[in-house]
């Protein structure tokens, strides 16, 4: 610890090739040599930035960062189940490497300069968000490695990441002993078809629900190793800069919009940060959510349920959610139920629609979602249907009385 303060935390460049050393190793571990997909991630965005001007640079590296990625998608993922490969952490890497050149263009006005590639390597091989995220940026990574992100004499107490940590493996527990229950092979079996109706909707409901234990689980562990180093610092005493998700809230979400604000937060805020905000020149809010979604859907891979999914997530949240606020029918008769019973009533509404949306993301072919869809005889995208055209029908309505 004493050498650890006196060689490296007073020298950027030893904590540099530390931190670098320490990336690479993981992820030769975990890729073998297929972790230099990540390295040419950080040398194309590197060489742009050397030889265009900054304005053509920015585009250009976005289309390749993307083109990479996709291509990595086409010939690893296409034809089959998910395979876990060097493309799962080329999604963090590929958001990192965009951002930085989105973020050195805004800033040539202010006198940004390129930074080295080693440093720019070290970024992507930051062995808190490398292999799955929490997302940062440049500047919060090198503020860390030049030792002026927080006071290092005043750092994070151990219980900070270990209460996130303990998050984490319960969320793991728990993933491990409901998956076990709520399998994806029973939902394609004549035994599913069997149960009574009711039944298989409350199934896929739990299938949903638990299934997204595992993302929370390996997002809290990350986050965990990120605050024992001080890189989420957020302000004194706070060291949560890279919360991924709200915990309480995601579970006591009452609409679909609250819900996705606590899921994967610093994906939606880069999103927000450099694809939405860009969109702005056309003048439209909801093309640009679309454009968003569009990307979103890129960015996780090129099977059909990665597009459907986020497609129902713009419905539900932009078209449906939205215009229900202003659904005159809707509010009279929730002003005739008693408010303990509307809240519960929204509450299992979101859960069962969460399930249902994250069925195409999970499953991916076409044909294995419309499986599910089918045998609850499509009653969610039948819903969403009706709430939506009566959304048009009683919009800002008085609803008559007798």
């Amino acid at each position: 610890e004493q050498w650890y303060q006196r060689r490296v935390r007073g020298d950027p460049r030893s904590r540099l090739v530390i931190h670098l050393l320490l990336g690479l190793f993981v992820g030769y571990y975990v890729w073998d040599v297929t972790c230099l997909h990540h390295v040419m991630s950080a040398v194309g965005m590197y060489t742009l930035f050397r030889v265009l001007p900054w304005d053509l640079a920015a585009g250009a590296n976005f289309l390749f960062q993307l083109g990479y990625i996709l291509a990595g998608y086409y010939y690893n993922n296409v034809g089959e189940d998910y395979a876990i490969n060097w493309t799962t952490t080329m999604a963090p890497v590929t958001l990192k490497m965009m951002g930085l050149g989105f973020d050195l263009n805004d800033g040539k006005e202010k006198g940004t300069k390129l930074p080295g590639l080693l440093r720019i390597i070290g970024h992507v091989f930051f062995v808190g968000t490398y292999l799955v995220g929490p997302m940062d940026d440049f500047k919060r990574f090198s503020a860390f490695i030049d030792g002026t992100l927080f006071d290092e004499n005043n750092g994070p107490k151990l219980s900070v990441g270990s209460q996130r940590l303990a998050l984490g493996v319960l969320y793991l527990l728990i993933s491990v002993i409901t998956t076990a229950f709520f399998t994806t092979d029973f939902m394609f079996s004549h035994q599913f078809m069997e149960i009574h109706f009711v039944l298989r909707l409350l199934y896929i409901t739990l299938w949903g629900y638990f299934n997204l234990y595992r993302y929370m689980a390996v997002w809290c562990v990350a986050e965990s190793t990120c605050m024992y180093m001080g890189y989420t610092y957020n302000g004194p005493d706070r060291w949560d800069a890279l919360y991924n998700f709200g915990n309480t809230a995601f579970h006591c979400s009452l609409s679909v919009q609250s819900l996705i604000d606590t899921w994967n937060i610093r994906t939606s805020a880069w999103c927000a940060k450099h694809i939405y905000k860009r969109c702005k020149f056309l003048g439209n809010k909801t093309l640009s959510q679309l454009l968003t979604m569009l990307f979103l859907a890129l960015w996780h891979g090129v099977h059909f349920g990665y597009f459907l999914f986020f497609f129902q997530e713009f419905l539900y949240g932009m078209v449906m959610e939205k215009g229900a606020a202003n659904n005159t029918l809707l509010q009279e008769i929730a002003s005739t139920l008693p408010p303990k019973l509307v809240t519960f009533s929204r509450w299992i509404f979101i859960k069962v629609f969460m399930s249902f949306t994250f069925v195409p993301f999970e499953l991916y072919f076409f044909s294995k979602i419309m499986h599910i869809y089918g045998s609850v005889y499509y009653c969610v995208p039948i819903v969403s249907a009706i709430i939506i055209t009566s959304n048009v029908v009683f919009a800002g309505k008085t609803a008559k009385t007798e």
